[in-house]
């Protein structure tokens, strides 16, 4: 490995790229292969959750290249981004006598049904019967109904149009599927299981994954946008067990990235059916030191890009920048950028002086975020970041964070219960712990498995000492 300085090289010359995935061009060039990418790919999984920053749109874009390299050219990879038209016609469908998780369900298997219907159209290959006559009845359908490219938006607008506008001859229903005399007729499960039977034949010789994911972008924690969660949920987990198979041969897999707090915030009954194919996304510092490695130029390491030495606490420069993160490669990035901006572009090295005027910029951002992310799952979290400020960053006891916060804010104490306000806190990773009182603190961001105990010391994360002004505590 080389430093900058060895290579003849700046602060200058040193691109990380684009923090947001889907605006990064160079990301392929750099892409990490976790073992979550695996599991997208061959179909292990079909949920992938993680907090905002994870990574979630970086495997959801590089997704049609993975499975092209992964199952051959031929493999189908289709990306739906709801936008918020979309998400409101479909947010808006009903069926009478449905309650609105179950016509939200028919709602999603039908868009889903007509996105890989058009791919399957579209698809340049010679189908072999009985695929064939399944397919051309596919198209005809389709280009009689939308015409050529049906868009997302299109199909789900339709739902709120009803059976009498659609064109049902291609299937050899005539005039309609049990059909009504209501103006607005819904789409009736009928035309999905209508457009199933001819899409299976092709699942036989194909292999497609559909991923969904910016699902958070129009979601406003409402109870139809949770009751349309559930229903995307509940659709992909009926097509993947009635049309999967196991990597490499043909099939279907429906793959959903989503906020894994929203996730938790999602109540419904057969939720620990999903448990199997969940994974959340958690990094280590080892893997988020490659994914930097991979943005320096050539031969420069993440730990080379920094001054040799210790930060205070013994610690590595790099480490140090990891500790204050929620292990996230987005935060990592912007740290880092801070860093590289203080350093100024003329300097062969951050220093670690570089890193502590950073750090209050940084902090100060991380606490922000805190604030947007869980605004809508947590309204009250901007209220609960306030009672740390000021404070210490380790209480002996569990109940002296809660005596500070039932001082501060009693009536969301009396609102929630001191024990509600120490979980949202700690599954926020704000607070942490040391498990059986050893070691280092842990967080929820290091370990999603990680529970709070009824009694312990705990810790305010690193990230946020500057943000909110916290002092160390001293014995």
């Amino acid at each position: 490995m080389a430093r900058l300085a060895d290579l003849s090289l700046t602060v200058a010359d040193v691109d990380l790229g684009e923090i947001e995935a889907e605006a990064d061009r160079k990301l392929a060039d750099y892409f990490v292969t976790t073992d979550y990418v695996v599991e997208a790919t061959t179909g292990s999984a079909s949920l992938f959750l993680g907090r905002k920053g994870s990574g979630k749109s970086a495997v959801f874009t590089q997704l049609p290249r993975l499975m092209a390299a992964l199952a051959g050219p031929e493999a189908e990879t289709i990306l739906l981004t709801p936008d918020q038209y979309s998400w409101a016609a479909l947010k808006r469908y009903a069926e009478q006598g449905l309650l609105a998780e179950q016509a939200h369900t028919n709602a999603w298997q039908y868009t889903l049904a007509i996105e890989i219907a058009a791919r399957i159209a579209r698809a340049s290959r010679d189908w072999v019967a009985p695929a064939d006559q399944a397919v051309d009845e596919l198209r005809k359908f389709l280009h009689s109904n939308y015409g050529p490219t049906p868009s997302f938006g299109e199909s789900a607008s339709s739902l709120l149009k009803g059976l009498k506008e659609l064109n049902l001859s291609a299937f050899g229903f005539g005039v309609g599927v049990s059909r009504r005399d209501e103006a607005d007729t819904p789409i009736t499960p009928a035309v999905t299981r209508a457009l199933f039977e001819r899409i299976a034949p092709a699942l036989a010789q194909v292999r497609i994954v559909v991923a969904a994911d910016r699902l958070d972008d129009s979601w406003d924690g409402s109870l139809d946008s949770h009751s349309l969660l559930i229903g995307l949920l509940k659709a992909g987990r009926d097509l993947n067990n009635a049309y999967w198979a196991p990597f490499p041969q043909p099939g279907l897999r429906v793959v959903t990235f989503l906020r894994s707090d929203i996730y938790d915030s999602l109540r419904f009954d057969d939720k620990d059916k999903h448990r199997a194919t969940e994974r959340v996304l958690v990094w280590t510092p080892e893997e988020l030191a490659t994914m930097l490695t991979r943005r320096l130029p050539g031969g420069v390491s993440a730990d080379e890009l920094f001054e040799p030495g210790e930060m205070r606490g013994s610690i590595a420069p790099f480490n140090y920048i990891v500790k204050r993160t929620f292990l996230r490669p987005r935060e990592v990035l912007q740290f880092v950028g801070l860093c590289l901006q203080v350093a100024g572009k003329g300097a062969t090295e951050i220093k670690k002086d570089d890193i502590r005027r950073a750090e209050e910029r940084y902090s100060t951002w991380k606490v922000d975020d805190l604030r947007q992310e869980y605004s809508k799952v947590v309204p009250h979290i901007a209220r609960l970041l306030e009672c740390l400020r000021q404070g210490f960053h380790r209480y002996d006891a569990i109940e002296d964070l809660s005596a500070l916060i039932a001082v501060k804010e009693p009536a969301l104490v009396e609102e929630l219960g001191p024990r509600r306000i120490l979980e949202i806190l700690f599954e926020a990773s704000v607070i942490g712990i040391r498990p059986r009182n050893s070691g280092s603190p842990r967080f929820r961001s290091e370990d999603s498995n990680l529970s709070l105990p009824s009694s312990g010391a705990v810790y305010v994360h690193q990230g946020l000492y500057r943000g909110l002004n916290i002092r160390e505590a001293r014995a």
